[in-house]
């Protein structure tokens, strides 16, 4: 195989953990305000100054998509695939688009409000929140579709707002009809404000629960928004504290704050409904500094996760995933983080592979560590497994989108491998290749 040489730089992730790294600045560096990740290799995000971004690779290269969308902020994102995607404007208009981004039609518009969120759950189905036309006595612009945004209905009996307003990307479901949202109320030092449940937008089955806190010069918002199932979620505050209930939002307890924080507003959260029980929030605290802490016990115990260097300054406007282990975030100055397993890969950017290559481990036999390198010409999905002599698989040491060049993975056999013969199957593409290898205890 040839190769290129160049200056040798190494990146080396040794935790094998998922984990927070960076991984591109959007080109003009504009505030991403939401993140639409379809897949993990398709995410769209929507900006300040009129800009529509689109990936097709996992968020490293991306091109602007806004054709005939209005001056102005966009604010709420949702995509479906790489051609039909939904936003929301800060003139409360919602547009679509049917060809990847060329072109963006006029679906919505009503005059004197904002968008803060849209959700397509399928090509037909999909919700939207939008801020009330007037300070007082307007109702919450709750609206639903069911033909693709033709028509953009108003929620029966939606919420009339009183010096209140939507937040962006404050809310969360657990299926089409079970939504709860924060929002905002704008009287300076207020001391409550309200969550919204709505089970079923078309039905128009509203409720609302008056929540105790401290508001700023700004008001009292409560802009995160994070549930696990029906029962089971948390709210969090732009004035430093979080909430919790048990019973689908019917009532609310205050929780211990993550240690080491006081005084800080909640940027997002993001709550997993796959059994974890995990909540993810993302905090801007004094300073200013951005951190981030998951729970999987409503507040009770909090973990903090560890940002690069460019998330503590500019943080995490918006997150979304693929799974609990794989999800992608939207920041301040074009920031675009990624949540997930490095691996124990080393990137070799000094070697620019010409061909696709799955070099024999070394050494071979082995005990208990070996070496697997590897190369693919072109940026594409990469999977690395290894096999029993019978064909079961035992491990999947890499399953990512990897740029092109070379890499090299510490394959560590010391836990609950015995003594024998193993393969390892490289795949890219249309490209796959099998090496064997011998670990000898």
């Amino acid at each position: 195989m040839k190769k290129l040489i160049l200056l040798l730089i190494v990146f080396i992730f040794s935790n094998a953990q998922s984990q927070w790294t960076y991984l591109s600045t959007i080109q003009g560096s504009p505030n991403i305000n939401s993140i639409s990740v379809v897949n993990q290799n398709l995410i769209w995000v929507c900006c300040d100054t009129t800009r529509v971004y689109r990936s097709t690779n996992g968020g490293v290269n991306w091109v602007l998509r806004n054709g005939g969308i209005p001056a102005g902020n966009l604010y709420g994102i949702s995509a479906i695939d790489s051609l039909n995607c939904w936003i929301g404007t800060v003139a409360g208009s919602i547009y679509r688009t049917s060809d990847g981004g060329l072109n963006w039609v006029n679906q919505f518009s009503i005059s004197n409000s904002f968008s803060d969120g849209i959700k397509m759950f399928s090509l037909n189905y999909g919700i939207y929140m939008g801020d009330p036309t007037a300070t007082s006595g307007q109702p919450f612009q709750f609206r639903y579709t069911t033909n693709g945004g033709t028509n953009w209905l108003l929620s029966p009996n939606s919420p009339i707002g009183n010096s209140e307003y939507g937040l962006v990307n404050a809310w969360d479901w657990i299926d089409t009809g079970t939504v709860w949202i924060g929002i905002a109320n704008a009287v300076a030092n207020a001391s409550s404000s309200k969550v919204f449940k709505c089970s079923g937008f078309g039905g128009g089955n509203w409720s609302s629960t008056i929540l105790n806190g401290t508001g700023t010069a700004d008001g009292l918002y409560y802009q995160g928004v994070a549930f696990t199932d029906a029962n089971n979620g948390m709210v969090g505050s732009n004035n430093g504290n979080f909430r919790k209930t048990t019973n689908g939002g019917v009532n609310w307890s205050l929780v211990t704050n993550p240690p080491g924080i006081t005084s800080f507003s909640v940027n997002d959260m993001e709550g997993f409904k796959n059994g974890s029980n995990l909540i993810r929030v993302a905090t801007l605290t004094s300073g200013p500094t951005n951190r981030c802490f998951t729970t999987t016990n409503l507040g009770a115990t909090w973990t903090e996760e560890t940002l690069p260097a460019l998330g503590i300054v500019s943080g995490i406007s918006h997150m979304d995933y693929v799974n609990p282990s794989l999800g992608f975030s939207g920041g301040k100055g074009g920031l675009v983080m990624r949540f997930g397993n490095p691996s124990g890969i080393s990137s070799i950017v000094s070697e620019v592979a010409e061909d696709y290559n799955l070099d024999q481990n070394f050494p071979n036999p082995f005990n208990p560590v070996t070496k697997i390198n590897f190369s693919i010409p072109k940026s594409s999905q990469v999977t690395l497994k290894v096999y029993d002599a019978l064909g079961k698989e035992i491990t999947t040491l890499v399953n990512d989108f990897k740029q092109a060049g070379s890499y090299s993975y510490d394959f560590n056999a010391s836990v609950n491998l015995t003594s024998g013969i193993y393969f390892y199957t490289l795949i890219s593409e249309n490209f796959t290749a099998t090496k064997k290898m011998l670990l000898l205890k």
